[in-house]
């Protein structure tokens, strides 16, 4: 088969994503979005030939996803004459993506372009999940809520209820989520950090002490032969901890069934994070109902040791290290999350007001409602109703979107939002947004084992507890992400 000539503009890119491949480790995870305007009146072939490099490259190994989409939505001056379309991929690294990038199916689709589009199309790379300042993000995770209740508490159909079990926003944990690595850890797939096995291996202790704890463990000790030595361990923030819950449970411990940790109870485990407007507290997890919710220091509670430097969950913010009076100190060697700092650190700027009533964050790929209070109180029933009927024109959107498009964001898309430096609110400094409410705000996530409950943020502070249905709270809307 004769060799396909390729448009200048696309011969260029291949030049410079070749020469980009090039200063990578080939076994980097790497992911890719390209969008097409494509001219309307050819919009039939442009489908067919991307239909044939779906099939074509989801066929290849190392392809995690490939998939594109029509967006709803397009800018004003582009709307007589183009339709806008998104390719997303996801590979397990470099290695496999080069075998895509040279093969004859890519060049075909390529070769076409020119004939299809109105513009060149505009090609971004992320690499891995550990630099968002490289352009990756911090994808929230789904809560794994798959059941919808009414506000009595009684199971309904999901369909059309806008809430947490049908939408299922976020990103999907991978089958199996956990490895034991039997040697007294196990690491989560899906986060890629390493997590003690025994998950109650020094019973109640206060945060002081579950600090010191984790830094003192290595091989040898506790069950451990996976040659870790003392530093290698730290208590987790609050995020990396939040991380391993699993919402749709309705007794036990809220993690995934079939996971493979010992001795983990439906109790409450400390978090290497402060509250930033009451130091003196810490935050905890309470693995019974899910939550982030904090307490005295000097309290007894259970621990929960990780380890990993690169992880796919995003860093709390927080910055400054705090004893257990709440009184300021330095951070270096206390083990605590001002000092480790771990995950993905947040961009700069981290929102960006996009001039149509919206807000991206760029940590997360969320698109939130600039105006964080548009509906007043509102009990949840209303809050979903109100966000599924949200529209361009409304509440200071002209972003074409149309209802339908925003919903009432899940608790784990919610709390993305918190900056745990931060309090009054816990946003990060200079947000674009107005209005915002620093008391409670639903979301779409019902509480499992009372599900006349539902989940809400207290934005001031950054905790997050549950409340009956009935009751009148703020209201943030959101889109993207699904």
């Amino acid at each position: 088969m004769p060799q396909e000539k390729l448009p200048p503009p696309i011969v260029e890119i291949r030049a410079q994503v070749s020469r980009m491949l090039d200063k990578y480790d080939p076994e980097t995870p790497i992911a890719a979005t390209v969008v097409f305007q494509v001219n309307k009146t050819k919009e039939s072939t442009f489908i067919r030939n991307a239909d044939v490099l779906t099939a074509s490259t989801r066929k290849l190994p190392g392809c995690n996803v490939f998939a594109y989409h029509k967006h709803k939505a397009i800018q004003r001056e582009q709307a007589n004459e183009a339709v806008q379309y998104l390719i997303y991929e996801d590979w397990k690294s470099c290695r496999f993506f080069r075998v895509q990038w040279d093969s004859e199916h890519i060049k075909h689709f390529q070769a076409t372009i020119s004939d299809l589009v109105v513009a060149p199309p505009d090609l971004n790379f992320y690499f891995g999940w550990d630099d968002v300042s490289a352009g990756g993000e911090a994808r929230t995770i789904k809560t794994g809520q798959r059941r919808c209740w009414d506000s009595g508490g009684s199971l309904i159909d999901c369909a059309g209820s806008g809430q947490d079990g049908e939408i299922r926003a976020g990103v999907s944990p991978p089958k199996p989520r956990f490895v034991d690595n039997q040697d007294g850890t196990v690491t989560d797939k899906l986060s890629g950090l390493i997590w003690l096995k025994h998950a109650n291996r020094f019973g109640e202790v206060t945060w002081d002490q579950a600090l010191k704890n984790a830094s003192a463990l290595g091989s040898g000790s506790r069950g451990l032969t996976d040659d870790s030595v003392a530093g290698d361990w730290r208590l987790p923030n609050v995020n990396e901890l939040q991380s391993l819950l699993h919402l749709d449970n309705d007794s036990g411990p809220a993690l995934q069934e079939g996971h493979p940790f010992t001795n983990l109870h439906p109790a409450n485990y400390w978090s290497s994070t402060s509250v930033a407007a009451f130091p003196a507290l810490g935050w905890y997890v309470a693995l019974a109902v899910g939550p982030p919710v904090f307490d005295l220091k000097f309290n007894l509670m259970r621990m929960w040791p990780v380890r990993g430097e690169k992880s796919r969950i995003a860093r709390t913010g927080q910055k400054q290290c705090y004893d257990s009076f709440g009184r300021p100190l330095t951070c270096e060697g206390t083990g605590q999350d001002g000092e480790i700092r771990a995950g993905l650190s947040f961009p700069m700027p981290r929102f960006n007001d996009n001039g149509d009533g919206t807000v991206s964050d760029k940590l997360t790929g969320l698109i939130w409602l600039k105006n964080a209070n548009p509906f007043g109180t509102r009990n949840w029933d209303q809050a979903l109703e109100d966000c599924g009927a949200l529209a361009s024109g409304r509440h200071g959107l002209t972003d074409g979107s149309t209802a339908g498009d925003w919903r009432l964001p899940n608790i784990n898309e919610l709390r993305s939002l918190e900056d745990y430096n931060e309090f009054a609110p816990a946003l990060t400094a200079g947000h674009p947004f107005t209005n915002v409410r620093q008391s409670l705000c639903w979301s779409s996530t019902t509480v499992a084992s009372a599900p006349n409950l539902a989940r809400f943020l207290f934005v001031g502070i950054g905790s997050c507890v549950w409340d009956h249905k009935s009751v009148l709270m703020g209201v943030w809307p959101v889109r993207g992400g699904t």
